[in-house]
């Protein structure tokens, strides 16, 4: 699949049509502003999954220019716009003679389907997608910003890696190389990724014979750090960072400074980690604190995106080298695991998470009961259980609208997260919630009630009618919710005697 994407301030296509008697006529198919006018080849071996990495690297492609004059800028950055037309001589073969050969180009069957889903996909990502007409008589007319145009072959983002992979291999032992490729292959179906990532990272800093490595995912798109694993030599004591504050995430967004695009940091001694003290002091004071007198940190990229970093500290020096390669041949292999842990940990939370309140859905309370009253551990662990049912929001939604009582929800949620700071808590169904507070007394059980209405008085917006029981062991938890159910109608029943003119349920 090739792309010839050209950096345009406008550019439009048309289609020229041919009557029975030959008069021609133009119509314009597609029209956009500043963006980029890509001409799309579809060759015969191409797929789906072939065209989700062009699109991926089109769309991540930073050719426009920042207020610095520096072409920094992405595509969604400068709100661009996208004309993609169908182009098969990209598929040319001129290897022999003078007449190019398009033996190559992928029958219509095969390409109209792609290049559709190409289009469909970009949309699907937010931006305003122009088009041709598949086989038509175009003309394209548009104005290059530059000039600027990019030459983007699937074959070069397939090749990319393999070749980085190799080189990697050429500068490590045998043994080295052996021992990464061992210890990697440990994620390859493990049933528990956690566990996985931690016996792999305790590997690499035996591997490398540092004093400290460490695995930090970074998440741009949402400004989160998480510390995915680490080890430590056993006489080595750190005082722990909390990667998910956003003072940490910025300190790890302002590495790009120093850290070159997509390759390897280092910092062989003092001297050379007072530099960082010039260009980036906060990262200078955070590495010192940490007692760190020399570093090896790689960036982890997935297809061009930045999705973490690892890095090792306090090694013999000698070693410099030998840890670059090791560390970089682990992100090789980590890379794909690591967005694939991801995509499922997004997957398993779209399936369990009520996407509104931010609450545990339906689903997961079910298999959440389910796996409690079949619980075969043997201590006895006391559970509360705890209905709060939202008061008013059918009134809210008939009388102000449904985008009112989504905002009730999400309030409503909120100040239930507020009150129960480690507690699970479910969106039961359209108005109720159910808490759930694991090892507890039956007084902690009526405290953490007492504080929601506390809450509720103290907002002056929000009201719950509010049911709870206590039970001795997990096994009953199947009564504790017939039982804190039972009580939280009563509770909402006395709430309406006492504001009948909030009532909806009379009609």
């Amino acid at each position: 699949m090739r792309f010839v994407i050209q950096r345009v301030l406008n550019a439009s296509v048309s289609i020229i049509e041919t009557t029975e008697n030959k008069t021609t006529s133009e119509r314009i198919s597609g029209f956009i502003g500043k963006g980029f006018l890509v001409l799309c080849g579809i060759e015969e071996h191409d797929t789906k999954e072939i065209a989700d990495k062009m699109i991926k690297k089109l769309l991540g492609l930073r050719i426009f220019e920042d207020e610095n004059g520096k072409t920094n800028l992405d595509l969604k950055a400068v709100n661009g716009e996208l004309l993609i037309v169908s182009q098969f001589t990209l598929c040319a073969d001129c290897s022999h003679g003078n007449r190019p050969s398009f033996i190559n180009a992928a029958k219509p069957e095969i390409a109209i389907p792609i290049y559709e889903y190409i289009v469909e996909e970009c949309r699907n990502a937010g931006f305003m997608t122009e088009t041709g007409e598949f086989g038509a008589d175009m003309r394209v007319d548009l104005t290059n910003d530059g000039p600027f145009t990019i030459v983007l072959d699937s074959e070069d983002l397939k090749t990319n890696a393999e070749e980085s992979g190799n080189k990697i291999m050429e500068h490590l032992s045998k043994e080295t190389a052996a021992d990464v490729l061992k210890t990697c292959f440990k994620l390859q179906g493990a049933d528990d990724f956690g566990e996985a990532i931690n016996e792999v990272i305790v590997d690499i800093r035996r591997i490398c014979d540092a004093k400290h490595v460490c695995l930090l995912l970074v998440d741009k798109a949402n400004r989160k750090c998480s510390m995915l694993a680490h080890s430590y030599l056993d006489d080595v004591i750190e005082e722990p960072i909390d990667w998910h504050e956003d003072e940490q995430f910025r300190l790890v967004e302002s590495w790009n400074q120093i850290v070159p695009d997509n390759k390897t940091l280092i910092i062989k001694n003092v001297v050379e980690l007072q530099k960082i003290n010039s260009k980036n002091p906060a990262w200078y004071k955070s590495l010192t604190k940490a007692r760190v007198y020399n570093l090896v940190l790689c960036p982890l990229s997935f297809e061009g995106e930045l999705i973490g970093y690892i890095w090792a500290t306090n090694f013999e020096v000698d070693n410099t080298d030998r840890i670059k390669d090791t560390l970089e041949l682990t992100t090789f292999f980590l890379s794909s695991e690591i967005s694939r842990f991801r995509l499922l940990n997004r997957l398993h939370m779209l399936s369990t998470v009520d996407l509104l309140t931010g609450a545990f859905n339906r689903n997961a309370m079910n298999a959440r009961i389910d796996s409690m009253a079949n619980d075969k551990d043997p201590v006895k662990h006391p559970l509360g259980v705890i209905f709060a049912d939202l008061n008013g929001l059918k009134r809210v939604n008939d009388t102000k609208g449904h985008e009112a009582g989504d905002i009730l929800l999400k309030n409503a949620a909120l100040l239930l997260q507020g009150v129960f700071v480690g507690y699970e808590i479910y969106r039961a169904g359209g108005d109720e919630f159910f808490i759930l507070l694991k090892d507890v007394t039956k007084e902690e059980v009526i405290k953490k009630v007492s504080d929601l209405r506390e809450a509720i008085a103290a907002n002056g917006t929000i009201s719950f009618a509010i049911g709870h029981t206590h039970v001795s062991s997990m096994k009953d938890v199947e009564r504790a919710f017939h039982e804190a159910d039972e009580s939280m109608y009563a509770d909402k029943r006395k709430f309406y005697m006492e504001h009948k003119e909030l009532d909806q349920r009379r009609g």
